[in-house]
């Protein structure tokens, strides 16, 4: 039991530590160049619109906010949630069991 919870403080740690960086100077910094300054201010700011309604992000949310609202092309929004590993911010960001999205 008690290996069980060090367990689960651990993951959460680093689950808080993974969300921190994704709201940083330096997150920012490191994708901005590829990405755009912008674009990482999108994903920055779905991640703050969550903790602030205390809803998780659906995938799909995350991916029209970015496709149809902003007008990014699918594509090179694909490609940043894959070099960010989206899986790491699970459960803050999860795939909609109805709509997969790669």
């Amino acid at each position: 039991m008690l290996e069980q919870n060090l367990d689960d403080k651990t993951e959460l740690s680093e689950f808080l530590e993974q969300v921190n960086y994704a709201l940083s100077l330096e997150f920012k910094e490191r994708w901005r160049h590829r990405f755009s300054e912008s674009f990482i201010t999108i994903f920055q700011e779905c991640i703050i619109k969550s903790f602030q309604t205390q809803k998780a992000i659906k995938l799909s949310g995350l991916m029209s906010q970015f496709t149809k609202k902003h007008k990014y092309d699918e594509s090179l929004v694909k490609d940043f949630l894959s070099c960010i590993d989206i899986t790491l911010y699970y459960p803050l960001i999860y795939r909609d069991r109805a709509k997969k999205t790669s």
